[in-house]
């Protein structure tokens, strides 16, 4: 304690934590109560109780205001920490001395870090090493670039105004350790605001995620590196840093050759194939964790260093990734982590910042943070534009590298920590990181519009396809179970010669879960014995190989791929996918699905369905299967269950994409197909430009197909929208299949054959099915008609539902 007080006193400088050792009763914990006479915040654990839940509380009430100003969590809780701190209410000796007192701190801050530290560690556990593999040249030069140009740009300016900085900064390595630091990009920070964001999957997201990994491996390279450069350089004997050294190369060995076998085989031995870890593995792997910690911290490294080695050397995804995702993440990390960061930004005094002893202080190290993030900026834009990106494009990439958030903070609080800053440096600097992200996200939402290429994509169409072109389908599916009846309707229409060729692409879309990238890939079969057999996307794909095998030669092709993302952004890839490969129709399996005796509903799946119909760059089908199934996703059946089919044709773009499509089953398959055209009785027309086109393309489709047996041509005319629901109902049970065009823009030139459906949309559940495809999906039809709903790319994607 004299050394404590000694060191205190002689100190010229306030430091960001106490130097004296609070002291206070051990016993201290439970209270017996306020009517025994106790005062329950005297006591540890109930004022950890009512910290964490002021913290908590306050925390989701500034998340409600602040995330319509697009701001991140990272955001939030740092200024939740503010308004508690010396800044607001904590200039109030008695607030602070009740519910922040430093022993209270003290408590709080241990069980905040234990947080921290299995935050880095599901992190590693998630983080996708095979990014390095084969990284674009985009995502390498942005990386390497936007670290290297703020260096070489503040490091200079640092050396020469050195003699005249500050005399707590000239002597110090605080500049040199913030110019790394800020040119680099931290993965785990990166990738929780992009997921935030809602843009993990998009191509800016995926080059800003490439070009973080790489700079972020090498920056805890360099730093586990620099602590052992730093040790060496203080030991007393050759003895001490061959132990060092030896220490630190037995941890990474450890991890290499014990922990990583370990950890495999907990996940793909003694797991089940599709389960969690077991309550005892995932005790085991949280207790690895913190020692891992514990080992680097007791042998002079720091403590983060641990948990995110042994979170790289671990599978990532399912079962590990995905048992720390649910178990971890969701109650533990994210109940004391934003403590974490509320005490980081308890400790900003901004008050002490407006003093006039301190404003020197304030341009020096602001002008550094200042040079560091335009350095960034600039290096990142001229590595876009150098690979021919947008200018706009590569503004928002560089935005997104520069944001800062939990690992920043840490390293702040690790500065302050070893007194190489002090509490103005720590309040300047904590401030800083927070402005940076809070003025990137909201631009980067204001900036970047991830849909607005398929939007500007040129359009493609059935209608517009030559009855002979190559037809690109691109089918996508969420679970085995879609792929039966999409193989069905697929048999009826396509496949029949190299006449008339199909390109299907087969994407399985799966939830992200477990890793911290997205993964949009062409299907490689999965190595036998690798994960406990066959995969499901194994058995998906096989299945759609087995009909281009059945298929004539040359007339279908498949090319598969794979998809994982947060449902919340899983229609990018979709669109990405169908723009690149120029797809002229999206096929998607209805949301709701029924094995005859009872019906699920996935609303995610129905989420992404409307924004593919809203964004999607041409045209887009959504299947209802009522059909009964055609077998397991691994054995289909040669004979397609769909035998009879109709179109409803009531007129408008839709409905003609419709046609375009049904088109090709007669000439597919052993399909029947019924045309039902509908008509308003002693309607005269308007002479509208789409009600020329619904007459041109009938004639033309019943010139080619009028000498074909298995084409009926049949008009029927009705009064109003009631005389055409009575009509689908009496028909309807007839067939196996139903198209219709979902017709669900505002078209003038639809008020004609809008009367035929007027009023039916009143009572629509589904409205992305249109107003006819809701009615035939509802449970007073037969279950056992598919329903085929089709929409044509609209010339203005303007939203459809």
């Amino acid at each position: 304690m004299a050394e404590v007080a000694n060191l205190s006193s002689s100190s010229l400088e306030p430091t960001v934590k106490p130097l004296a050792a609070a002291c206070y009763d051990n016993n201290l914990v439970n209270s017996q109560g306020m009517f025994l006479g106790d005062q329950p915040l005297r006591f540890s654990l109930p004022l950890l109780l009512v910290q964490v839940s002021v913290i908590l509380v306050l925390s989701a009430a500034a998340r409600l205001l602040l995330r319509r100003l697009g701001q991140s969590r990272f955001v939030t809780h740092m200024l939740v920490g503010v308004l508690l701190g010396p800044t607001v209410l904590g200039r109030s000796e008695s607030f602070r001395g009740v519910l922040f007192s430093e022993r209270g701190t003290y408590i709080l801050e241990s069980v905040s870090l234990v947080a921290l530290i299995l935050f880095l560690f599901s992190m590693g556990v998630k983080t996708d090493l095979s990014l390095l593999r084969r990284p674009s040249g985009r995502a390498v030069a942005v990386g390497i670039t936007g670290s290297l140009v703020p260096l070489a740009v503040t490091l200079p300016v640092f050396h020469a105004l050195q003699p005249s900085l500050p005399e707590d900064l000239r002597g110090s390595s605080l500049i040199t350790e913030l110019a790394v630091r800020l040119s680099l990009s931290s993965f785990p920070v990166i990738a929780d605001a992009l997921s935030d964001l809602d843009l993990l999957n998009t191509d800016l997201g995926r080059i800003a995620l490439t070009a973080s990994l790489i700079t972020d491996v090498t920056s805890w390279f360099l730093r586990a590196c620099s602590a052992a450069v730093f040790l060496v350089s203080e030991a007393k004997s050759p003895a001490f840093t061959a132990q060092i050294l030896a220490s630190f190369v037995a941890f990474v060995l450890f991890v290499g050759f014990v922990a990583r076998p370990a950890g495999r085989y907990i996940a793909y031995k003694l797991t089940p194939a599709g389960s969690l870890l077991s309550e005892g593995s995932f005790v085991v792997v949280v207790i690895a964790a913190l020692l891992s910690a514990l080992v680097t911290d007791a042998i002079g490294f720091k403590y983060m260093i641990g948990p995110m080695m042994l979170g790289l050397a671990l599978p990532g995804g399912m079962p590990i990734g995905a048992t720390m995702t649910e178990r971890l993440d969701s109650f533990f990390i994210a109940l004391f982590l934003p403590v974490y960061m509320a005490l980081s930004g308890y400790r900003t005094d901004l008050a002490e910042l407006t003093k006039e002893e301190t404003s020197e202080k304030w341009c020096a190290l602001e002008l550094f943070v200042g040079l560091c993030v335009s350095g960034k900026l600039v290096g990142c834009v001229a590595a876009g534009l150098f690979f021919a990106m947008p200018f706009r494009d590569a503004i928002v990439l560089a935005l997104m590298l520069n944001i800062r958030g939990i690992v920043e903070v840490a390293a702040i609080n690790n500065w302050g920590d070893t007194m190489k800053a002090t509490a103005e440096h720590y309040s300047i600097l904590t401030l800083s990181m927070v402005l940076i992200t809070a003025v990137s996200t909201p631009l980067i939402k204001l900036l970047y519009d991830p849909a607005g290429q398929f939007m500007r994509a040129k359009r493609r169409t059935l209608e517009d396809l030559r009855p002979s072109a190559d037809l690109r389908l691109l089918t996508c599916l969420y679970s085995e179970d879609h792929a039966a009846p999409l193989i069905d309707l697929l048999e009826a229409s396509a496949g029949s010669s190299r006449e008339s060729p199909v390109s299907l692409i087969v994407l399985h879309l799966t939830e992200l879960v477990g890793r911290a990238a997205s993964v949009l890939k062409p299907h490689r079969q999965s190595k036998s014995g690798g994960g406990g057999g066959s995969s499901s996307s194994d058995r998906i794909m096989n299945a759609f190989r087995h009909l281009e095998q059945q298929a004539a030669p040359g007339a279908v092709t498949v090319s598969p791929y794979v998809a994982q993302a947060p449902y919340s952004s899983m229609h990018h890839d979709v669109c990405s996918l169908a723009h690149s490969r120029k797809a002229n129709l999206i096929m998607l399996p209805f949301h709701k699905s029924s094995d005859g005796a009872r019906s699920t509903a996935n609303n995610s799946i129905r989420s992404i369905n409307r924004a593919v119909l809203q964004y999607a760059p041409c045209s887009v089908a959504i299947l209802v299967d009522h059909g009964l199934a055609a077998g397991s996703a691994c054995a289909t059946s040669a004979n397609s269950l769909l035998q009879r089919g109709a179109l409803y044709f009531l007129g408008g773009p839709d409905d003609r994409e419709a046609l375009a499509y049904a088109a090709r089953m007669p000439d597919a398959g052993n399909m029947s197909l019924t045309v039902v055209r509908f008509k308003l009785r002693n309607w005269v027309g308007m002479g509208g430009s789409d009600e020329a086109r619904d007459e041109e393309v009938l004639h033309q489709f019943w010139t080619r197909h009028r000498d074909n047996d298995r084409v009926v041509y049949v008009e029927k005319t009705v009064e109003d929208a009631e005389g055409t629901a009575s009509v689908v109902r009496s028909m309807s049970e007839k067939f196996d299949l139903l198209i219709v065009g979902r017709r669900g823009g505002d078209d003038k030139d639809l008020e004609g054959s809008a009367a035929l459906t007027s009023g039916l949309s009143d009572w629509s559940e589904f409205p992305e099915l249109g107003v006819l495809g809701d009615m035939l999906a509802s449970a007073e039809f037969a279950s056992r008609v598919s329903i085929l709903v089709i929409q044509q790319q609209p010339i203005k994607n303007a939203p459809a539902c």
